[in-house]
């Protein structure tokens, strides 16, 4: 798509643009060399992001490449040099759809061959990526396409003008799973009371891979001999979970019947597991897990009086994309003057109450929703509040009245007499 029409007070000098395509979370990355062209410093640049993949950018950050410092807007008299990275899922698609039981699994991806920009380029290129050497077919361009092994290059061109287009088409072998959780939902929930922060996440996973021909159910695969090739199917898991990670928990839908298992390594734990059937293209797969961590290693008391809590917004599913990822984080009943700080724009914040065993008033309740979600998106996020440390006493003095008032309860209910007639003597 042409670009707005935006003010030409940049000249990119240069654009080298690599399109991945080694996963099924599609990243391009774009070093571009610009220069302002204008007679005044300037403080703003446009990178057109194509119409066909707006819907589907899950991720965008742009770095200056001496300093790799992120920047949003930054004014600039001569030339800078910038990397603009980007994250797009759903953008491509198996083709064919349907594979025979022994077929392999080809994608297609449809992009620009040129660099996107809002500016004029005296010079571009354009690296294709893939995860593999069996490349079936893609875009010619006579005189300006090589392919060494794995990676396609296009260019360079010479004298671009402002959203040139010209279709790049490219199939592959894509001997992966290709994972989507169409739902995860993760609960954090903050004691003082226990010391602890407790973790629940709850995924609705899909493969939306190649389907298989004359599609059969699962009790049909477990009561055949399948032969298949192997690395399309999803068949193990494995989580990163914090290294302090204790209590850990994994169920699926109807309960812990599948294979898992837990190690401690130097950093991190890893909770490894195997579904009761492997995934094919089509299927789905709903499961749970949670743990328990110090509160400690996530929170933290600031000398404004303020406790500020410190996670990654989503522990990312090795080689899946997410598209709707909700967080909710539960703080202790008292929490007051509640603030969220995110490093990438939250698709909605809800601030509601969530009541628990032995709650009076109820738990101050934040929900994160954001649709679109990758690996890079596993950031820290920061949720601020104050806590009066006599809040502490809230949850003993409810118990401790709760079951005194059920003890008097009890003493007047046994000596109440209930008989009808006079008693005998």
């Amino acid at each position: 798509d042409a670009p707005p029409n935006v003010p030409q007070f940049w000249r990119n000098t240069n654009m080298a643009r690599t399109v991945d395509l080694s996963s099924y979370v599609v990243r391009e990355s774009t070093a571009v060399a610009s220069q302002n062209v204008h007679t005044e410093p300037v403080g703003e640049y446009y990178f057109p992001i194509p119409g066909g993949l707006a819907e589907n950018l899950a991720y965008i950050e742009v770095k200056e490449k001496k300093t790799d410092k992120l920047f949003d807007v930054e004014k600039v008299d001569l030339k800078i040099i910038f990397i603009v990275r980007t994250a797009y899922t759903h953008a491509v698609t198996p083709y064919p759809f349907e594979i025979a039981q022994t077929g392999r699994q080809n994608l297609i991806y449809r992009g620009n061959i040129y660099g996107n920009s809002a500016y004029y380029t005296e010079k571009q290129k354009t690296n294709v990526k893939f995860p593999t050497v069996n490349i079936i077919g893609y875009t010619q361009k006579p005189g300006f396409v090589s392919r060494n092994t794995n990676i396609i290059t296009y260019g360079s061109f010479s004298d671009q003008e402002p959203g040139v287009f010209d279709e790049l088409l490219v199939h592959y072998e894509f001997q992966q799973a290709i994972l989507t959780v169409k739902g995860l939902r993760r609960d954090l929930e903050i004691s003082h009371w226990g010391g602890n922060l407790a973790v629940e996440e709850h995924f609705n996973l899909t493969h939306d891979g190649a389907k298989l021909k004359g599609q059969f159910s699962r009790l049909e695969y477990q009561q055949t001999q399948f032969i298949h090739h192997e690395t399309t199917m999803a068949r193990d898991f494995l989580v990163n979970l914090p290294a302090h990670a204790s209590d850990v928990y994994y169920r699926d839908e109807i309960g812990n019947v599948s294979t898992s298992r837990l190690r401690n390594e130097r950093d991190t734990t890893v909770l490894e597991f195997r579904p009761r059937y492997p995934l094919f293209g089509g299927w789905n797969y709903t499961w749970y897990y949670g743990y328990n961590v110090p509160l400690g290693d996530f929170l933290r008391l600031h000398k404004s009086g303020r406790y500020i809590l410190n996670i990654p917004f989503v522990n990312p599913l090795h080689n899946a994309a997410f598209d709707h990822v909700q967080v909710r984080i539960i703080l202790p009943e008292g929490a007051s003057n509640v603030k969220v700080e995110t490093p990438f724009p939250i698709s909605r914040e809800t601030h509601g109450v969530h009541k628990t065993y032995f709650d009076s008033k109820g738990r101050y309740l934040i929900v994160l929703d954001k649709f679109n979600v990758v690996e890079e998106h596993s950031k820290n996020f920061q949720v601020s509040y104050e806590y009066d440390s006599l809040e502490l006493l809230r949850k003993p003095l409810v118990a401790t009245t709760f079951f005194l008032c059920g003890f008097l309860f009890n003493m007047v209910f046994s000596r109440m007499e209930f008989s009808i007639g006079k008693k005998e003597k």
